[in-house]
Formats: structure tokens, sequence, C-alpha cells
């Protein structure tokens, strides 16, 4: 019982250790002798920055940056500078020349990871449809709208020159995140101004930017954040700011959203009739987000598809109108 206890303790220890020289960077900063395998940024780490694969990763939680190689292990860890240079050490060690082509970023939605968004990923890579595909994670639950926004630009800023196209795809709140990015500049006080298609012809955050997908957008908000999260202070501690900004938030967080600057498409879910997949939802909806809540003016085409909220990220009827759009604009 003794040496159980002890092992325990030890084990805890440890762990602890881990977590700290993470977060603190007091313990660990650019160490590679022990890689530290990690989940690739589930719930407190988002990107900003990608680079074949190769990942600088911010933290919700601390001012601290880590960098992942392709399968998530973590090889440097400090500041954002501090972890470039390691990167561009690495590069310039192995002959990595810089990105080059077109690139498609995907999003993926509240309360997710890019799990959820691999398989769309994988098959853009297997068509290549893209020079590059990158399935972006950002800490939907811990941040507000704004502050994933403001990483998404980041990650377009740190992309090379040599990167001549850039598309979007976004899945539920990602497309939200997107929007947000698309809409205006990202300071704490902006908002939508009244004409919102006047000012989409007039705002731009990088002219490489091409096409937009969204993949059940709540583009009206979200009834369901309404209903299961309301003003409960334990739900809401748990969900986040952007839950809020969903649910009972959205007139406020609706203000900071234009029309997406570059053409885009919607694509929705549900199941053709008036109940849809979620009773706590009015009329036809995936599940998520109502049907018709997912229309925005100034889309280019939108079209409907009888999956669930998930399930369109395995559709392979939904990816290819996806890759439709974003080659052709059909």
């Amino acid at each position: 019982m003794t040496r159980s206890l002890i092992v325990l303790f030890l084990s805890f220890t440890v762990a602890t250790a881990t977590l700290w020289g993470q977060e603190g960077g007091t313990l660990r900063k650019l160490d590679e002798r022990i890689p530290i395998k990690t989940t690739g940024g589930m719930l407190f780490w988002g990107d900003v920055l990608f680079c074949n694969g190769w990942h600088i990763q911010k933290s919700a939680v601390t001012d601290t940056y880590r960098l992942l190689d392709a399968n998530a292990v973590q090889r440097a860890f400090g500041t954002f500078d501090e972890c470039k240079n390691r990167l561009d050490e690495i590069q310039a060690e192995a002959g990595i020349l810089p990105m080059t082509g077109s690139m498609v970023i995907i999003l993926h939605g509240f309360g997710s990871n890019v799990l959820m968004t691999r398989s769309l990923g994988e098959w853009l890579e297997e068509r290549k449809t893209h020079d590059h595909v990158f399935c972006m994670s950002y800490p939907s639950t811990s941040q507000s709208i704004l502050e994933h926004a403001r990483m998404l630009d980041r990650v377009v800023k740190n992309l090379p020159p040599t990167i001549q196209r850039i598309d979007f795809i976004g899945h539920s709140l990602g497309s939200i995140v997107i929007r947000r990015y698309l809409s205006g500049p990202l300071d704490d006080d902006w908002q939508v101004p009244e004409n919102r298609i006047a000012h989409r012809q007039q705002f731009s955050p990088d002219p490489r930017i091409s096409r937009f997908v969204m993949l059940g957008p709540p583009n009206h908000g979200a009834v369901i954040a309404q209903r299961l999260i309301g003003n409960d202070p334990i739900r809401r501690f748990l969900m986040g700011e952007s839950g809020d900004e969903l649910g009972t938030h959205w007139k406020e967080a609706e203000k900071t959203l234009g029309i997406p600057c570059c053409p885009f498409m919607i694509i929705a879910g549900g199941r053709g009739n008036n109940m849809g997949y979620s009773l706590l939802i009015p009329g036809d909806n995936d599940g998520t987000v109502s049907t018709e809540g997912t229309k925005l003016e100034g889309a280019e085409k939108w079209m409907f598809f009888r999956v669930g909220h998930n399930e369109m990220l395995l559709s392979t009827d939904v990816f290819n109108a996806v890759e439709n759009f974003l080659l052709k604009g059909e």
C-alpha cells in the first residue's frame, strides 16, 4: 500500500512539473532532450504560425508559446521569438524551403478540435486542391471571438509572401471567427458600419485572400447555446466567453460581424422538414444550428444537405461542394 502511494505521489509530481514547465517556462524552455508529446492544442493552445507541418502555438492561459513538429511533439518552449528562432534553425539544418503556392486554412467549431476537421483536410490533400492544407487549432472555450480572430490574423501575417492565395473553411463557430477576421479591424471597440455591403467593398485584411466556405455557421446566433447555457454561472464558466457570445450575448457580438470581404458560400444541414435534428431548435436544423439561421446576405451560394452538424465534416457530397467553390467559384 505504501509503495503504491509513493508511486502515485511521484507520478503526480512528474505530471505537475511537466505541466508547470509547459505553462510557466521556469523548468523547461528550449530543452529538446525529453520531447513532450502533446494533443496538438485541444483546449488551451491556439496556432499563431504554421510552416510545413510545424506549428507555433500560444497559450490562452499564460503569455507563453511552444513549437510543435508535424507529430505534435513539443520541440521548443518560451517566447514567440525563441520558438521562431528554433524553427528557423531546424529548417536551415534540414534544408526545408519556404512554403509556396496556395493554402486553405480550416477552423473547427465550438468545443471541438482539429480531429473533427482532419477528414476534410486529408480529403483536400488527396485531391491536391491546394499546395498546403492547414487545420488550425484555437481554444474555442477559453477566449472570445475577437481573440480567436486575432490568432487567425497572426497565422495569416506569418505566412511567407510566397504563399499567393489563401482560402478559408470554417465549421460552426470557426465560420464566425473567420467572418470576424474578414469583417474589419481587430480593435476592441470596432463595430460594423450601418451599410455592411459598402464596408465590405472597402476592407480586406490581406490581398491574397480568395474564397471562404461556411459549414453550418450560426450567422444569427445559436438558439441551443441560449437554452443550454443561458445565464447559469457554472455552464457559462465551462463554455467560456465564446459560448456567451453565441448565446445570451449574441446581440453584442453581432455588432462586430460584417459581410466577409471575399466571395463566400454557405452550406447548411438539416432533415429537410419542419422538425430538424433537435426539438430545442425551431424549424429545420442540423442539431445545433437552424437551417434558416445559417443564411447571410452577400453569399455567392447557399446549399442544403441532409446531414447533421458534425456529419457534414464526413460527407463526400459536402466535400465536393467545398472543392468546387474554392477552385471554381461554382
